[in-house]
Protein backbone atom coordinates (compact mmCIF):
# COMPACT_ATOMS: atom_id res chain seq x y z
CA UNK A 1 0.00 0.00 0.00
CA UNK A 2 2.84 2.39 0.69
CA UNK A 3 4.08 2.21 -2.91
CA UNK A 4 0.58 3.02 -4.20
CA UNK A 5 0.35 5.94 -1.78
CA UNK A 6 3.74 7.38 -2.76
CA UNK A 7 2.88 7.19 -6.45
CA UNK A 8 -0.49 8.88 -5.81
CA UNK A 9 1.17 11.65 -3.80
CA UNK A 10 3.66 12.38 -6.60
CA UNK A 11 0.87 12.44 -9.18
CA UNK A 12 -1.19 14.74 -6.96
CA UNK A 13 1.73 17.14 -6.52
CA UNK A 14 2.14 17.38 -10.30
CA UNK A 15 -1.60 17.94 -10.81
CA UNK A 16 -1.81 20.59 -8.07
CA UNK A 17 1.14 22.51 -9.57
CA UNK A 18 -0.46 22.24 -13.02
CA UNK A 19 -3.78 23.48 -11.67
CA UNK A 20 -2.14 26.44 -9.93
CA UNK A 21 -0.48 27.36 -13.21
CA UNK A 22 -3.83 27.12 -15.00
CA UNK A 23 -5.59 29.15 -12.31
CA UNK A 24 -3.09 31.95 -12.92
CA UNK A 25 -4.17 32.02 -16.57
CA UNK A 26 -1.15 30.27 -18.08
CA UNK A 27 -2.49 28.32 -21.04
CA UNK A 28 0.85 27.26 -22.56
CA UNK A 29 0.33 23.64 -21.49
CA UNK A 30 -3.23 23.48 -22.86
CA UNK A 31 -3.87 22.52 -26.46
CA UNK A 32 -6.75 21.32 -28.53
CA UNK A 33 -9.70 22.24 -30.65
CA UNK A 34 -11.59 24.14 -27.94
CA UNK A 35 -8.56 26.29 -27.05
CA UNK A 36 -8.01 27.15 -30.71
CA UNK A 37 -11.64 28.12 -31.24
CA UNK A 38 -12.16 30.21 -28.09
CA UNK A 39 -11.39 33.89 -27.77
CA UNK A 40 -10.98 33.81 -23.97
CA UNK A 41 -7.93 31.58 -23.65
CA UNK A 42 -7.07 32.76 -20.12
CA UNK A 43 -10.65 32.22 -18.95
CA UNK A 44 -10.59 28.73 -20.40
CA UNK A 45 -7.33 27.93 -18.58
CA UNK A 46 -8.68 29.32 -15.30
CA UNK A 47 -11.87 27.30 -15.67
CA UNK A 48 -9.85 24.12 -16.32
CA UNK A 49 -7.68 24.76 -13.27
CA UNK A 50 -10.51 24.14 -10.80
CA UNK A 51 -11.37 20.54 -11.81
CA UNK A 52 -7.69 19.70 -12.19
CA UNK A 53 -7.14 20.94 -8.62
CA UNK A 54 -10.04 18.75 -7.44
CA UNK A 55 -8.48 15.77 -9.21
CA UNK A 56 -5.09 16.41 -7.60
CA UNK A 57 -6.55 16.73 -4.11
CA UNK A 58 -8.73 13.66 -4.66
CA UNK A 59 -5.75 11.56 -5.70
CA UNK A 60 -3.82 12.76 -2.63
CA UNK A 61 -6.73 11.79 -0.38
CA UNK A 62 -6.89 8.37 -2.06
CA UNK A 63 -3.18 7.91 -1.33
CA UNK A 64 -3.70 8.84 2.30
CA UNK A 65 -6.71 6.52 2.50
CA UNK A 66 -4.65 3.58 1.24
CA UNK A 67 -2.17 4.05 4.09
CA UNK A 68 -4.62 4.78 6.91
CA UNK A 69 -7.23 2.06 6.35
CA UNK A 70 -6.86 -1.67 6.96
CA UNK A 71 -4.78 -3.55 4.43
CA UNK A 72 -7.64 -5.79 3.36
CA UNK A 73 -9.96 -3.09 2.00
CA UNK A 74 -7.68 -0.09 1.62
CA UNK A 75 -6.90 -0.39 -2.07
CA UNK A 76 -10.52 -1.04 -3.04
CA UNK A 77 -11.78 1.98 -1.11
CA UNK A 78 -8.97 4.20 -2.46
CA UNK A 79 -9.61 3.16 -6.05
CA UNK A 80 -13.38 3.59 -5.63
CA UNK A 81 -12.81 7.09 -4.26
CA UNK A 82 -10.52 7.90 -7.20
CA UNK A 83 -13.13 6.66 -9.68
CA UNK A 84 -15.78 8.88 -8.09
CA UNK A 85 -13.46 11.91 -8.23
CA UNK A 86 -12.55 11.07 -11.84
CA UNK A 87 -16.22 10.91 -12.86
CA UNK A 88 -16.96 14.25 -11.17
CA UNK A 89 -13.92 15.82 -12.84
CA UNK A 90 -14.84 14.42 -16.27
CA UNK A 91 -18.37 15.84 -16.03
CA UNK A 92 -17.00 19.21 -14.89
CA UNK A 93 -14.44 19.35 -17.71
CA UNK A 94 -17.15 18.36 -20.21
CA UNK A 95 -19.29 21.29 -19.09
CA UNK A 96 -16.30 23.63 -19.42
CA UNK A 97 -15.60 22.29 -22.92
CA UNK A 98 -19.19 22.95 -23.98
CA UNK A 99 -19.18 26.45 -22.49
CA UNK A 100 -16.01 27.52 -24.30
CA UNK A 101 -16.57 25.82 -27.65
Amino acid sequence: MIAFSIIMWFVSIILVFLSLSLLRGNYACVHGKVLDSTDDKEGYAKALGKPIFLLGVGIAVAGITAVVLQQKYAIMIAVAFMVIILIITAIWVGKIQKRFS
